[in-house]
């Protein structure tokens, strides 16, 4: 069986159980343990919030319209990481395999830049 445990706020520093509570500090106890808390002016009791209720949804909304997609130009899909490793090496990058593609394709970039 569980017993019932009540939200307390600290009024002044106090050791609790193996916490070091502050001003200030919420915590829960059971009950006695709050009771005894309170009349020692160690801790007020907190008003337990109120859980918020969720509104159910609407069966009257439309269900959104689907969404063509553009394909990708095929030279990206086809190309690999492996194969920008390789052009990165190529153009004289020292290539870190901890780097992904969006890296690659910046110090690519870059290289050909310069």
């Amino acid at each position: 069986m569980q017993k019932r445990m009540l939200p307390l706020r600290a009024r002044k520093p106090h050791l609790y159980g193996t916490r070091r509570l502050e001003a200030g500090d919420e915590y829960e106890a059971p009950v006695e343990q709050a009771i005894a808390l309170v009349a020692d002016r160690r801790a007020d009791f907190i008003k337990a919030k109120k859980k918020e209720a969720v509104a159910p949804v609407a069966e009257t909304t439309p269900a959104p319209e689907p969404v063509e997609v553009q394909d990708a130009p095929s030279h990206e899909t086809e190309t690999s990481i492996d194969a920008l490793r390789l052009e990165a090496t190529q153009l004289g990058i020292d290539v870190d395999r901890r780097w992904g593609m969006t890296r690659l394709r910046y110090e690519i970039d870059q290289a050909r830049e310069r």
